[in-house]
């Protein structure tokens, strides 16, 4: 089969797997909704029959697009995340009342950037490879869309740290703990002369960035620059084995 064959097979369970976790999760909410709308209507129905017409028709209303879910899995994916942290600002969890977390939302908005940009690679090798024995034609479609991917991650990057990473001296790694959740990777790196150590993310667009343009200035052709960068966008903590 070769690396290409078992990586389109990766690709495809990938894809399915999302789907079902996809699925299972809106019927579950479908179930909850539909129970919670006709507990709230009970009163209003005056027998058995009505009640239950009433039941098949929420069924109904609340019934899971399952086209959908299936034409883009990591797309709804994405939609139900959103979702679900629209749910937690609203009900405010993870916050004091009347209280936000900048920092917190930023980090989220970054997860989601990262996860959208390793989507986006993995969607142009899987274009790509029908030129695979067409080597220019190959390297020219990856280099595409490696330009497409750094232009997101550079519009949610911070100049500064982008600059500290840019340097490529870690001075130390850490964890700081997450409350509900994975701890957080960080690092110190040398800022530049006459600044202090910075401590920055580990798991951000501007150390990718600054990977990505070591390479290019170490002469690595696209191609292999493209596998380097899936590899550590599905990697969200040097510190543990930890896979996006």
């Amino acid at each position: 089969m070769g690396l290409d064959g078992r990586q389109e097979d990766n690709d495809v369970l990938e894809l399915e797997l999302i789907r079902e976790v996809v699925l299972a999760r809106r019927r579950q909410d479908e179930i909850v909704l539909a129970a919670l709308t006709l507990g709230a209507e009970l009163l209003d129905h005056s027998g058995a029959r009505a009640t239950a017409t009433r039941a098949a028709q929420i069924l109904r209303e609340h019934e899971v697009d399952e086209a959908e879910v299936t034409r883009d899995p990591r797309a709804a994916l994405r939609a139900d995340m959103a979702r679900d942290r629209r749910r937690v600002r609203r009900i405010g969890a993870g916050c004091g009342p009347g209280e936000s977390d900048p920092g917190g939302e930023r980090r989220r908005q970054q997860t989601a950037l990262l996860c959208e940009v390793r989507a986006d690679l993995l969607e142009v090798v899987r274009r790509c490879r029908r030129f695979r024995f067409d080597r220019l034609a190959f390297a020219d479609g990856i280099d595409r869309g490696l330009a497409a991917a750094t232009g997101k991650l550079e519009g949610a990057a911070d100049r500064e740290t982008y600059l500290a990473w840019r340097r490529g001296i870690v001075l130390k790694l850490s964890e700081i703990p997450e409350p509900g959740g994975q701890p957080r990777a960080m690092a110190t790196v040398d800022a530049g002369p006459g600044r202090g150590p910075l401590l920055v993310e580990w798991d951000s667009c501007e150390r990718r960035l600054a990977l990505v343009a070591r390479m290019k200035r170490a002469g690595i052709p696209p191609p292999e620059i493209c596998d380097r960068l899936l590899i550590d966008l599905s990697m969200s903590s040097p510190l543990r084995y930890s896979i996006r």
